[in-house]
């Protein structure tokens, strides 16, 4: 009994020493040098968008908020140093051209960042980058007949229809070293997005791009680059009606689809897979160190990077089943 308690005693303080080292680990000096502003956006063909955020400690010291108050985001043309136009405030971080505004490809342009108490940040100009188009869409149209609680809901809207629709662009000289498909949707004049088979009104412009979706680019570049989206036609409206003493909510179908192909530039592709690089390491103590964020700021933190979207806007058939095939 005794050998037992002298065991456990040394386990105890084994046990006690080891935790007041990691208490001691984590409570120990931060090294952070103090709040600094971070901006990642892009310069489109249609227009630029920044995200505006702050830097915080890992120790938490600092509150752990990244939002930015009163940050004034311009575009700017090199050289010259002309200011073109200044960003529009979208939400607590993100910041956009206005829509009136579109990039001429010949001029160069650089963001510059503005916030009290901050020193104001710039980035290294940059040109718009070009992308083959689109120069074929093919769309297989499929009546479905889901199960349903009541079928009149059939009787009154008709069947969805499913869609998947490609996109095919030439690509025999290799420009194309990367590509992402997005689309969105027009219903009565209004923009919306597809979402987990639901339609949503789109609150930004065509050209915003959710970075956080992902980026990547091809192992074997393609010579025919192809792009592929899977989507029901059926929008529940605001509207309703009465039928059968019972009140329905009114279903129609989506006007017509917005096919963008996009494609970034190779030093926006290269800090995302960086930035890719850290977040794996940051998460697991046994993987190899990470290099430095790569950065065009003038502060080192963050990117301004390219990205070219083509667009082709295809009016919806009313076939029930069919495959289309539109060449441009």
């Amino acid at each position: 009994m005794k050998i037992d308690t002298i065991l456990f005693s040394f386990f105890a303080m084994i046990l006690f020493l080891s935790c007041e080292m990691i208490v001691t680990e984590v409570e120990g000096e931060d090294y952070y040098k103090g709040d600094q502003l971070a901006v990642i956006g892009y310069l489109s063909n249609y227009g630029a968008v920044v995200s505006v955020q702050k830097t915080t400690s890992p120790l938490g010291k600092n509150g752990g908020s990244t939002i930015v108050p009163d940050a004034r985001v311009e575009l700017l043309t090199s050289p010259g140093n002309n200011r073109i136009t200044t960003f529009e405030k979208k939400s607590d971080h993100i910041f956009i051209t206005p829509e009136s505004f579109v990039p001429d490809t010949c001029i160069e342009y650089y963001v510059k960042v503005s916030v009290p108490g901050f020193d104001p940040v710039s980035s290294t100009p940059r040109k718009i980058i070009i992308a083959p188009q689109i120069e074929r869409i093919k769309m297989e149209i499929t009546e479905r007949n889901f199960s349903v609680e009541d079928n009149t809901v059939y009787t009154l809207f008709g069947r969805p229809r499913s869609f998947w629709l490609t996109y095919y662009m030439e690509n025999s000289d290799r420009e194309i070293k990367n590509n992402r498909s997005n689309l969105l949707f027009r219903y009565k004049g209004g923009l919306y997005e597809y979402t987990d088979r639901v339609f949503k009104p789109y609150a930004m412009p065509h050209f915003y791009l959710d970075l956080g979706v992902g980026t990547g680019h091809f192992l074997e570049i393609p010579r025919v680059v192809v792009g592929r989206s899977y989507f029901l036609d059926q929008i529940v409206t605001n509207e309703t009606i009465e039928y059968k003493d019972s009140t329905w909510q009114v279903i129609d179908r989506i006007d017509s689809v917005l096919v963008q192909s996009v494609v970034f530039s190779s030093g926006f592709i290269h800090f995302f897979e960086k930035m890719n690089e850290y977040l794996e390491n940051r998460t697991d103590p046994f993987s190899i160190l990470a290099d430095k964020l790569p950065s065009n700021m003038s502060n080192n933190i963050g990117y301004f990077g390219g990205m070219f979207i083509f667009e082709r806007e295809i009016a919806l058939p009313g076939y029930k089943n069919a495959t289309i095939d539109i060449e441009f």
